[in-house]
């Protein structure tokens, strides 16, 4: 498996976006202003992150998602490796993620990966979406916000 950013020639992989995100404006506004990265088995894509520089000094992961057949695989962690290593090779102090409260498999792999829950932005997709849906039964309402300090603040 190979990690690449994504060049103006390759297809959005909207599915893997859409699997981790929406609605598509939304989706789009991140995507035009951060990177992409493609995680590629055999030529096709199979997993997809996009990563940005939020404020100064901090960059979040917007968006990342592997297809259902590869997950398991070590495809995540893998994304989570590249963007960590890109964070701090850019001098960021923070890495940031957030996550739907009823999003209970990526809190736990957030976790598992060293993020730490640092707050909880209410009613999150309930704005955005104009209702709360159910994930697992669960109403998905707020935003799960972590990070990763990276380096202390000097």
């Amino acid at each position: 498996m190979k990690i690449r950013r994504a060049t103006p020639a390759d297809a959005v992989p909207w599915t893997l976006l859409f699997d981790a995100d929406g609605p598509r404006a939304e989706v789009e506004k991140y995507l035009a202003r951060g990177e992409q990265w493609l995680a590629e088995q055999a030529g096709e894509v199979v997993g997809q992150m996009v990563l940005m520089e939020t404020r100064a000094d901090i960059w979040e992961i917007m968006n990342v998602a592997v297809a259902d057949a590869c997950k398991g695989q070590g495809i995540g962690t893998a994304m989570l490796k590249k963007a960590k290593a890109l964070a701090t090779q850019r001098g960021a102090q923070r890495l940031e993620v957030g996550t739907g409260n009823s999003s209970l498999r990526e809190l736990a792999f957030y976790q598992r990966f060293g993020f730490r829950i640092v707050g909880v932005d209410f009613d999150f997709f309930v704005r955005r979406w104009g209702k709360a849906t159910k994930q697992g039964g669960i109403p998905l309402r707020d935003m799960i916000r972590m990070e990763m300090v990276l380096k202390a603040a000097s």
